[in-house]
């Protein structure tokens, strides 16, 4: 990535603040269990809580307050950055809110605390960037659950741009979020209309309110009943459990038994046993490999679940013929209406070539009496609702006894043919404005992406520095404090009593000049100082003197001497 000559790469170690156990992963073991949550007290933040540059506050966990003290190493304060070890994105990154509280982090879970010097909410975007994530994903350790450690956060590379613009960037990319947030906001709304057209379609369909006013001018067209005497039973599979007496509407046109609830003129609610030959199916055994993998599509769950609605025509099994010929399985014709029965109740499709299917499925191979679109179009307009003709608590399963008892309200044949044209125009109609509402949602998103993506290559807006400061600069500040407070730190180290230990002051870091202050005091002395003198005044470790005077150099403030001994300042 090529960066603004101002712009600088670092890795988030170096935007640390100088502090000891500025970044951190949460405890491990028996120091947090779950057992140890309370309704109340210090917040666990767990991996759940951390989403995409979002806080979720909707799961939450406490620990007893008494037990923060032992805990405090683990503490995240408002405007640390929160970084996910493992899960979907790997690495994704959020900020600790404003209101959360006392909180630490739960194992898998960092806490990185930046100087404060450096915008946290800019890096935070920075780690949840394709370049990063591609980052992660290349550095996630394990199997089946991939994983990222804290050495793989501390040596994350980021670019780092001059300190005065960094809030300018976090502005234009939320900005930009917000306007994104908005347009996913509007498109949620069309995507909820287009699911309520549907349901509410399709019972508007089978229910008569589609074909009200088709009703009125169709007078000659020939009934239920005239339909039902032309047309015989179709025959059914010989055995099975008796049909319930028990009656049971539904939302729609489908219920147990007749429901006795009115229809429009010429309708009827008949048996399903009347219109279709109902049949199940099988699952050959698995212990027979030869049974798998053959020519036969076989309709499982997750077919169903993939197509529900829809024409299928390919399965993601098969199986052979010596799996027919070795269970109860069969091949149905085409235009078999599916419907699942047990474990996941309610998805209904149509075969659009000849196929078995397992046992989870109940099908009706149509007569001529009964459109397969309009008895598909049925079992939808029913939705879950449909589940009230089952039994169980935990998995519900509609058992045959209610199955053979079926009952639709059935249109004049001629009516159906005007009721699946136009509940299927109503549901392309649907489709297209979930399909477009999609589309905006992914958009939007992409908007975010491209804005964060441009941002960290300073193609976004201003790309230098108002104030002329570079990045290097700002890495050198930060460098020259974490240096000193560490010497501080080994100088108090030496063991004392506590009783004449002297109570730790924090290093000054007033005490190193800015580049801005190095051009003043060359001035000071006359516009012209040695090298060497100016140093010893700035009190900065030689590299990064030598650093800043290239700097200042490079903008014009300093020039050398003819003898290269001598700064001047203009």
């Amino acid at each position: 990535m090529t960066l603004p000559a101002d712009w600088v790469t670092c890795t988030l170690e170096d935007l640390l603040h100088p502090a000891p156990g500025a970044i951190v992963d949460g405890p491990f073991g028996s120091a947090l269990k779950s057992s140890d949550y309370t309704s109340q007290g210090c917040r666990v933040i767990r991996l759940n809580n951390i989403n995409v540059a979002t806080f979720n506050d909707t799961d939450k966990a406490y620990v007893d307050a008494r037990r923060f003290p032992e805990l405090r190493r683990h503490e995240a304060q408002a405007g640390d950055i929160l970084t996910a070890a493992l899960g979907d994105p790997l690495g994704r990154s959020c900020l600790v809110p404003e209101d959360l509280g006392s909180a630490i982090v739960k194992a898998d879970c960092f806490r990185s605390r930046l100087h404060p010097r450096v915008d946290a909410g800019l890096i935070m975007f920075w780690l949840n960037s394709p370049p990063l994530a591609r980052y992660f994903s290349e550095h996630g350790k394990g199997v089946g659950r991939i994983r990222i450690n804290l050495a793989v956060l501390r040596t994350a590379p980021l670019p780092l741009p001059p300190e005065d613009m960094q809030a300018a960037l976090v502005e234009r990319i939320r900005t930009v979020m917000a306007r994104s947030e908005k347009a996913k906001s509007e498109a949620q709304l069309a995507l909820r209309a287009a699911g309520a057209l549907k349901v509410s379609g399709l019972k508007a369909g089978v229910t008569g309110q589609l074909t009200a006013r088709w009703r009125e001018t169709a007078t000659d067209v020939e009934s239920v009943n005239a339909l039902l005497e032309r047309i015989p039973a179709p025959t059914q599979a010989p055995g099975g459990r008796k049909p319930t007496d028990t009656r049971m509407a539904g939302q729609a046109a489908i219920a147990v038994n007749d429901p006795g609830t009115p229809l429009p003129p010429r309708w009827r609610w008949t048996p399903l046993l009347r219109l279709a030959r109902q049949e199940t199916g099988h699952t050959p055994s698995r212990r027979h490999p030869e049974y798998w993998d053959g020519d036969v599509p076989w309709l499982g769950i997750r077919d169903a679940r993939k197509h529900h609605g829809a024409v299928i025509d390919r399965t993601a099994q098969t199986i052979t013929a010596a799996g027919l010929e070795g269970s109860s399985a069969r091949i149905l014709p085409a235009r078999t209406v599916c419907l699942s029965r047990t474990a996941s109740v309610g998805y209904v499709t149509l075969l659009g070539r000849p196929m078995a299917t397992s046992q989870d499925f109940v099908t009706w191979t149509c007569s001529p009496a009964l459109m397969p679109e309009y008895l598909l179009y049925a079992l939808m307009a029913e939705g879950k609702g449909i589940r009230r003709f089952g039994r169980g608590s935990t998995h519900t399963t509609i058992y045959f006894p209610e199955l053979r008892a079926l009952h639709i309200a059935l249109p004049p044949l001629e009516e159906q043919q005007a009721i699946t044209g136009r509940i299927k125009r109503l549901l392309y109609r649907a489709d297209m404005l979930a399909s477009e509402a999609s589309r905006a949602m992914g958009v939007a998103d992409d908007l975010v992406v491209r804005t964060i993506t441009q941002a960290m290559s300073g193609a976004l807006g201003a790309a230098s520095s108002v104030s002329g400061a570079s990045a290097r600069s700002l890495l050198d500040d930060i460098a020259v404090e974490r240096r000193t407070l560490e010497v501080e730190r080994k100088r108090r180290k030496p063991n004392r009593s506590p009783k004449s230990a002297s109570p730790t002051t924090p290093p000054n870091p007033d005490r190193f000049m800015t580049p801005d202050q190095i051009t003043a005091a060359v001035r000071e002395a006359g516009g012209s100082m040695r090298a060497d003198t100016l140093w010893k005044l700035s009190g900065l470790p030689i590299d990064i003197f030598y650093r800043r005077i290239r700097d200042e150099l490079a903008a014009g403030r300093l020039t050398e001497s003819s003898d290269k001994e001598s700064l001047l300042a203009h």
